[in-house]
């Protein structure tokens, strides 16, 4: 039925979009709203941007209700963030934009708080970013297409920036949130927060931020048997963040400002639940799980930015920041364990104690970096240039301890439990050490025509060694060593022709890049059949850097006297050598290889009117399609992927909005904004491909609605919203122990969730 369903959406946005046509009487009393971003690191309108960029305001971000990534990725086409289902997920995430997709080795998709990358390299069985939490941001910007000239090699598919408020010289400013919300099926969401900025002196200025978020869990937890409730809404989360800003400004070319930042999230478990055994037709999620999966994560952030004006539209500006993560995560492996060994995830095997099959795994993450820039840009002048020195040290140290599932201190697969419990102890170790030079300029050939050409030298280094031990390593501790090193030049370049002061045209070629590096092997004797098929005995122990060529052109404008914005652009991308997972569906564990060269395509469209002072409509749509270019072959013949093998997720994504306002006395007016988000159904698995499992059905489309109604006096802001109105509950991800295991893991949007909002803001 939902296939069916979403067969139409280009014509209800067709639909949608219609209504701005006879809209243009009213066109020049209401104006869109101009936006400013720094996609190119310097301050610019966002329709003068020559590549395809969504960007989100403070007062956006509060009324869509945008809370953290799953939001904001719901809300903006071309960007998808995904997590992982069952033991082979563990809780890992993936983030990517215009179908560059990959869970596996570097990141395609950089993640940066304000000049510090943080996204993370893959390294072990357990994975996934840390995303700051949304509470007094300047913005967020998405930057969609490579981005390497200057964001560096994370960003092969594009950028997503969370921008802090820096502290104000000239005036005093306070915001302050709380909210209470009710999830179907489940417990309380509360939170509150405040943030603000003065100025204490003519030189000195102060911007700080404190906030609690408690998410209600709407997963209930059951002994195995399903006949006793055991704990209710365990996938609950309690989230903290901080900052602290202060600026000094000891004469007018030059700003110090120092800064803090932390966040925590702590939860009681994943929002997964077990398919068969849930009522997912009204919500209604449970979980069987034997031991609890608790997680916490932990970064802080301190930097130092540094901006001093060395002449008149010439700045140099330096950042230096370090940015220290620790996680850990708990995982349940009784039913995998029970899988594997008996074929049952219920089934009995020799020695079995559930109480023994958790894997507890902890992550640690240390970012230095450093960049200096010089930069100049001036409407008056011909030239706009920007160029400057990059570099990082990005250390991970992940430790895998996974009991065994039998009786402690007994045989477990023919060795000594290590340590008297453990199947597997794993330690890995990386570095990743960039050293980058970049530069690009502007050069504005006449009034109209303004010429890019930018470039980055990297140099990549790596370093791998592993420690493991234990049974499943056949009782025996093994060291493995790799290193890597790759020089990257990344280049772009475009052009960009103004029509006039409203219309503008661009395109622009550019290279994306991500480093090689290594990985733990598979157990070889574990994996043995799986290993055999594509004749192998041991997995590969390093991959090689990939790389893409995007083609892109845009149209920028605005109309009808500023009510209508329009941002289209089409794009080619060809993408080779790509890192991906090679996923061993007996033993159910995996490797990373390069597989081939594949080719995508794709739009993105936004429109925005605002007919009259008191509504605002809009709609955006992405479409992508990212295939293989030729079958992929394994050993022994056996085909990894088939040519037409589709990358990335669903095809069509977009969100069509509705804004009303008007005022209800002289000093109040009221709101009303309508958000309907979609995607279109998954990537369908191809019987011909190595791994196919027919229990892995294509992923559904889906579709939310929310809404919210409020008012609006003095400084004030109180509305009552409504999350998933309509109640979807289509799987987001879905899988299972292995091929022909009937217990299946799903995760879907949280059911209806219903609240209240207040805010001041001055």
């Amino acid at each position: 039925m939902k296939t069916s369903m979403y067969s139409n959406h280009l014509t209800r946005i067709a639909v949608a979009l219609a209504l701005y046509a006879p809209l243009h009487a009213w066109a020049d009393d209401a104006p869109v709203e101009e936006v400013l971003v720094t996609a190119q690191r310097r301050v610019q309108n966002i329709m003068d941007v020559p590549l395809s960029v969504a960007s989100y305001s403070p007062e956006q971000l509060e009324q869509q209700g945008i809370r953290d990534i799953s939001d904001l990725s719901r809300l903006t086409p071309s960007l998808r963030f995904s997590r992982a289902s069952g033991v082979s997920g563990n809780n890992g995430s993936d983030i990517s934009i215009r179908g560059i997709a990959s869970d596996v080795g570097s990141a395609t998709t950089a993640i940066y708080i304000d000049d510090t990358p943080i996204q993370i390299r893959s390294i072990g069985y357990f994975g996934g970013n840390t995303y700051p939490l949304v509470f007094d941001l300047e913005r967020i910007e998405v930057l969609r297409g490579p981005q390497g000239t200057l964001f560096g090699a994370g960003a092969e598919g594009g950028a997503v920036r969370f921008l802090t408020p820096t502290p104000d010289f000239e005036k005093s400013s306070l915001y302050a949130r709380t909210e209470v919300a009710s999830i179907s099926h489940g417990d309380t969401t509360y939170e509150a927060g405040v943030a603000g900025g003065t100025p204490i002196t003519d030189t000195l200025a102060l911007r700080g931020s404190v906030w609690y978020r408690h998410d209600g869990g709407y997963i209930d937890r059951y002994d195995p048997t399903f006949t006793t409730r055991l704990e209710k809404d365990i996938n609950d989360a309690d989230n903290y963040s901080g900052k602290l800003a202060l600026a000094w400004r000891p004469f007018e070319e030059l700003t110090v400002t120092p800064s803090f930042y932390y966040q925590k999230v702590e939860s009681g478990g994943r929002p997964q639940y077990w398919e068969t055994q849930s009522d997912v037709d009204d919500q209604d999620y449970v979980t069987g799980i034997y031991n609890k999966e608790p997680s916490n994560d932990k970064f802080t952030l301190p930097a130092l930015k540094v901006e001093y004006a060395l002449a008149s539209n010439v700045d140099l500006i330096s950042n230096t920041s370090y940015f220290k993560r620790d996680r850990f995560q708990a995982l349940d492996y009784t039913t995998f364990l029970s899988t594997l060994r008996s074929g049952n995830p219920f089934g009995t095997y020799g020695n079995k104690d559930p109480s023994n099959a958790v894997a507890a795994q902890t992550l640690e993450q240390r970012n230095f970096v450093q960049e200096v820039r010089l930069q100049s840009s001036s409407p008056d002048q011909r030239i706009d240039w920007s160029t400057g020195l990059f570099y990082s040290r990005a250390k991970q140290d992940s430790v895998n301890l996974s009991q065994s599932g039998r009786i402690p201190g007994v045989i477990s697969s023919g060795f000594p439990q290590y340590l008297g419990r453990y199947n597997l102890f794993d330690d890995i170790g990386a570095v990743d050490k960039q050293y980058a030079g970049f530069a690009s300029v502007d050069f504005k050939a006449t009034s109209q025509l303004t010429a890019t050409v930018g470039a980055r030298v990297s140099r990549n280094e790596f370093e791998f060694d592993e420690t493991r031990d234990g049974p499943t390593n056949s009782g025996v501790r093994t060291f493995n060593t790799a290193e890597q090193k790759n020089t990257s030049f990344t280049p772009k370049a475009g052009l960009q022709y103004r029509l006039d002061a409203d219309n503008m045209l661009y395109g622009s070629i550019s290279k994306g890049f991500r480093p090689g590096g290594a990985q733990a092997p598979v157990d070889p004797n574990f994996c043995a059949a799986d290993l055999a098929t594509l004749g192998l005995t041991n997995s590969p122990l390093d991959y090689d850097s990939d790389s893409l060529w995007s083609y892109e052109v845009g149209s920028k404008n605005r109309m009808l006297g500023g009510a209508l914005s329009l941002d289209a652009n089409l794009y080619y991308v060809k993408w080779k050598n790509i890192q991906q997972s090679i996923r061993l569906p007996t033993c159910s564990f995996a490797f990373i290889s390069n597989l081939g060269e594949a080719t995508g395509k794709g739009v993105d469209v936004s429109v925005t009117t605002k007919p009259i002072d008191a509504l605002q409509l809009g709609a955006s749509v992405g479409y992508n399609q990212t295939t293989y270019n030729d079958d992929i072959a394994g050993g022994n013949g056996v085909v990894l992927k088939q040519e037409g093998d589709r990358i990335g997720g669903p095809r069509w994504t977009g969100t069509v909005f509705g804004l009303g306002e008007a005022p209800l006395t002289a000093t109040m007016s009221g709101y009303v904004r309508l958000d309907y988000s979609f995607q279109s159904d998954g990537i369908p698995p191809n019987p011909n491909d190595f791994g196919y499992d027919a229990g892995l059905t294509m992923l559904p489309a889906t579709d939310s609605l929310s809404m919210r109604l409020g008012v609006k006096f003095s400084s004030f802001d109180v509305s009552l919203f409504a999350n998933n109105l309509t109640g979807a509950n289509e799987a987001l991800s879905r899988s299972h122990d292995s091929t022909g295991s009937p217990l299946y893991y799903s995760q879907s949007y949280q059911p209806r969730t219903i609240g209240v909002t207040a805010q001041v803001r001055y």
